[in-house]
C-alpha cells in the first residue's frame, strides 16, 4: 500500500481524504489505510495545504472562478477553512481573470445580446455576479 501511495503522490498532490479513498478503492478489505495516510501526513509527504494551493493554481490556469473551485475542492474532503483562506488570498485576481477569459473569447465591442451570453458563461465558470458584471463592464461597448 505504501508503494502505491508513493506512486500516486509522485505524480501530483492529493488530499488526505482523496488518497485514503484511492487506497481503499484498490484494497477494500485491507486494514491500515487510515494509519498509512496519517503516517504520510506525519512525514510531510501528504499535505492538505499543499494540495489546496496546487488545486487552486491549476483551476486559475483554466480560468475558473471561486464558486466552481470551491465546489470542486469540497468533493476532495478539504476543510472549508483552508479553502476559504486560499481563495481569499486570490481575491484580487478574480475580476481580472474573468476579464482575461472574456478577451480570449471575443475581441472588440460587446453588444447587449453578447453581454447576456458571456454573463451566463462567466457565471457557469464559477464567477460571482459582481465579478462577471465587472469584467463585462470593463469591455468596450457598442
Amino acid at each position: 500500500m505504501r508503494a502505491f501511495a508513493y506512486r500516486l503522490l509522485g505524480r501530483r498532490e492529493y488530499s488526505a481524504f482523496e488518497l485514503g479513498q484511492r487506497i481503499r478503492q484498490k484494497w477494500p478489505d485491507a486494514e491500515g489505510a487510515e494509519e498509512l495516510v496519517a503516517a504520510l501526513a506525519e512525514e510531510n509527504l501528504l499535505s492538505d495545504e499543499r494540495f489546496t494551493e496546487s488545486f487552486v493554481r491549476s483551476r486559475l490556469r483554466r480560468y475558473q472562478g471561486p464558486l466552481k473551485i470551491r465546489a470542486a475542492i469540497r468533493s476532495k474532503g478539504v476543510d472549508d477553512g483552508l479553502v476559504n483562506c486560499e481563495l481569499d488570498s486570490h481575491a484580487h485576481e478574480w475580476t481580472p481573470l474573468a476579464r482575461e477569459w472574456l478577451e480570449g473569447q471575443h475581441q472588440g465591442p460587446i453588444d447587449f445580446e453578447l453581454k447576456k451570453k458571456f454573463y451566463r458563461r462567466l457565471v457557469s465558470r464559477g464567477f460571482t455576479h459582481d465579478q462577471a458584471m465587472d469584467a463585462l463592464n470593463q469591455s468596450p461597448q457598442r
